[in-house]
């Protein structure tokens, strides 16, 4: 399954994908990739990686390739004439294996990295770190027990790339503010437009809250709500494992559509 984060910033989308990302590895059952899909490259932070490795920025011309198309052809045309398959965690294939950092048995990482020269100067646009996961997500197929945590960028830009198609579904991560709940509400209507499943997540919970009622600003209630806390052990909290069982519950309905609901965004014979 494949659960992309996302959140109005600093609402502690990177501190959910984090602890996420290390309960589902914690069972050895479990293969997990997490891909780290925001310019601040916090999720790699927290999961101790501080040396740089081969960065999914530079990787466009590897994923064309690996798709079958020349350096000059539209990244789109991959989703064309490829299916589910052409990437895998079990075993990596080449693209994987070459842009993902080993951190456990079961446990990988994939950055979109820093930005890079041709950002820099103008040459292109920041988005272009984060394109292949366009081609990637859609064409990556999964076992039942192999998950992939993406903690993307903050707001709604994170869902109008389109890279969110290619998620099973999308946690949503909001503070119990208006303005928290307002830019969760505003990324619940862009999914909507893409037709990507997803559930709200309330983070950083206090006392002062507790009247709010979360069905009128949301549109539905959250599926979990962690506390406020300030030295970040929700990797122990209870509730984490609430959110597993019920990302458990709904694969049946989820999973199978993100190649299909990807090849319309992003088909090139419109």
């Amino acid at each position: 399954m494949i659960i992309g984060i996302l959140g109005k910033g600093g609402s502690g989308k990177s501190t959910i994908s984090t602890h996420l990302a290390k309960c589902l590895a914690s069972k050895k059952e479990n293969k997990v990739l997490a891909i780290d899909a925001d310019h601040n490259m916090d999720l790699t932070f927290n999961l101790g990686v501080e040396e740089s490795f081969n960065y999914l920025g530079s990787s466009l011309e590897d994923v064309k390739r690996k798709s079958g198309l020349s350096v000059n052809q539209d990244y789109r045309e991959a989703l064309s004439f490829n299916n589910q398959g052409l990437f895998t965690l079990s075993p990596q294939d080449s693209f994987t294996q070459k842009y993902t950092k080993h951190l456990a048995e079961n446990f990988f990482l994939m950055t979109a990295g820093p930005q890079t020269n041709d950002v820099l100067l103008d040459k292109a646009c920041s988005h272009a770190l984060f394109t292949s996961l366009k081609v990637y997500l859609p064409l990556l197929s999964l076992q039942k027990h192999e998950w992939v945590v993406i903690d993307e960028k903050a707001g709604a830009d994170g869902v109008s790339t389109g890279i969110p198609t290619g998620f099973d579904i999308a946690l949503i991560v909001s503070e119990p503010t208006i303005h928290g709940m307002k830019t969760a509400r505003q990324i619940s209507e862009l999914l909507d437009y893409y037709d990507v499943p997803y559930e709200f997540v309330i983070n950083k919970m206090m006392e002062q809250y507790s009247s709010v009622n979360f069905e009128d600003s949301l549109g539905k209630n959250p599926v979990a709500v962690f506390d406020f806390d300030q030295k970040f052990t929700l990797f122990n909290d209870s509730n984490m494992d609430i959110l597993i069982r019920h990302l458990e519950q709904r694969y049946d309905s989820v999973v199978g559509q993100r190649f299909s609901r990807s090849q319309k965004k992003f088909n090139t014979k419109k």
